[in-house]
């Protein structure tokens, strides 16, 4: 069972595990908070699959007993995404999905008897403490990341009473499907000659351990099979960190344009730098992520070039980048 399954990380999820020999139901409310039709597209290739399902519901609605009943793991990734979303008038929608939403999961799981969740979490849960050397603990300094950070307290709840519950904190993920608020989607846009201006946030040194979505799949499916990692958190990063500057130029150099730059304030709830401990992962999930930044880059570039040439040949798939060092 995987929620959020139209989604930017949770249709790579579902092709993933389609392709494992897995029977998947996908939840998802198409929420409009971007088009209902780019979610619809990133499961078209599921949608051809015998062994998928897909439910349209709310999942603060929907009847998730009787869903989960049918599931051995329950991957649970629906969320109200985005930090900056997150302030003002976004605040009760990232509080009521994310909250609200992920207890609805947490509580039909153990009522269903579902032998696993695997819950999506983010590093904005560290705050600013995420950077290197820093040291590490559950701070956020943004609504987004307290809501999460609350989601991994349910979390806890929970496994007190008999859940098993794994929680993967993903560390600035990009790709093919990436939503459109974020921050490669808008790099690539503003390399069109008729597309936006993108807008840097602060002087761009800022660092983060960008990871791409195959590796997150991948390490997301893994989470489900290891007795040894139940009630654990782990950070799922890309194994190296670049700055936001470094980016701009690996998506001018892979689209062959510069992205048009423009520079608006840093805003609050941004950190300066995020780094990964990926080293439980390593040693408990036997994962490791295997994508380099450019070679991600070149398979998102690929993804934007067919959405505006709809003739042209279909993306690579996400799991199908070569075995490369981490590196950009």
């Amino acid at each position: 069972m995987v929620t959020g399954a139209a989604g930017f990380i949770g249709s790579h999820l579902v092709d993933l595990l389609l392709d494992q020999g897995h029977t998947v139901i996908g939840l998802d409310s198409l929420d409009p908070a971007y088009s209902p039709a780019q979610k619809r597209a990133n499961l078209a290739a599921a949608q051809q699959h015998p062994s998928f399902r897909l439910v349209v519901d709310d999942l603060r609605r929907a009847h998730l007993a009787g869903l989960f009943a049918e599931a051995a793991t329950v991957y649970h990734l629906a969320a109200r995404a985005g930090v900056q979303d997150s302030w003002r008038q976004g605040v009760t929608d990232t509080w009521e999905v994310n909250v609200a939403g992920t207890q609805a999961v947490l509580d039909a799981a153990l009522t269903a008897g579902a032998g696993r969740v695997v819950l999506a979490s983010s590093s904005s849960v560290y705050g600013e403490t995420a950077a290197p050397g820093g040291p590490r603990i559950v701070n956020p300094i943004s609504p987004y990341g307290a809501s999460k950070a609350a989601c991994e307290h349910l979390a806890g709840v929970y496994s007190g009473r008999g859940l098993e519950v794994v929680t993967l904190r993903y560390f600035t993920v990009y790709g093919p499907r990436q939503r459109p608020d974020m921050a490669m989607h808008r790099m690539f846009e503003a390399t069109r000659a008729d597309g936006p201006t993108f807008s840097r946030r602060g002087s761009g040194e800022q660092t983060r351990e960008f990871t791409f979505v195959g590796d997150v799949a991948r390490a997301t499916a893994a989470a489900a099979a290891v007795p040894a990692a139940a009630g654990r958190a782990f950070d799922i990063g890309g194994g190296a960190r670049h700055s936001l500057n470094d980016v701009i130029a690996a998506v001018g150099a892979v689209s062959g344009a510069a992205v048009r730059v423009r520079t608006v304030p840093r805003p609050a709830g941004d950190p300066q730098a995020t780094a990964a401990d990926a080293d439980p992962a390593r040693r408990l999930l036997g994962w490791r992520p295997v994508t380099s930044l450019r070679r991600g880059l070149a398979e998102q570039g690929a993804w934007h070039r067919q959405r505006r040439s709809p003739t042209r040949p279909p993306a690579a798939q996400p799991g199908s980048a070569q075995s490369v060092p981490a590196a950009i």
